[in-house]
């Protein structure tokens, strides 16, 4: 089982069928990912977890290519534009500083998955 935390917004979006899937830098921890994997989101705020099986992994150059290839709806359905999306993402912080930095270094890896 994979661990993924989430902030309570996307967490709850995600447990209301509203966002789904989720997309990371395709790091070390990332690129160990298989399809069928089970991943467990845990809600920063509440410590709540659900599982989620991985049905889908798609790579990209960038969070912009990850967000219009599927749609913005799908996977940040909070944000205006996908220009909005984009900048929510890449102000999260990661192990090279934001997310930002992250993608540039590693790409962008799209995740769909299924509520277990």
């Amino acid at each position: 089982m994979i661990p993924m935390k989430l902030d309570s917004i996307y967490y709850q979006l995600i447990q209301k069928k509203q966002k789904l899937y989720e997309t990371r830098v395709f790091d070390s921890k990332r690129q160990k990912l298989k399809l069928l994997d089970v991943i467990e989101f845990t809600n920063r705020g509440t410590s709540q977890r659900m599982k989620a099986r991985i049905v889908e992994l798609a790579h990209f150059k960038n969070f912009e290519q990850a967000i219009r290839d599927c749609g913005l709806k799908k996977v940040m359905p909070n944000a205006r534009s996908v220009e909005d999306a984009v900048k929510l993402y890449e102000a999260f912080p990661h192990d090279e500083g934001t997310y930002k930095k992250g993608a540039q270094k590693y790409g962008v890896l799209r995740i769909k998955f299924d509520l277990l």
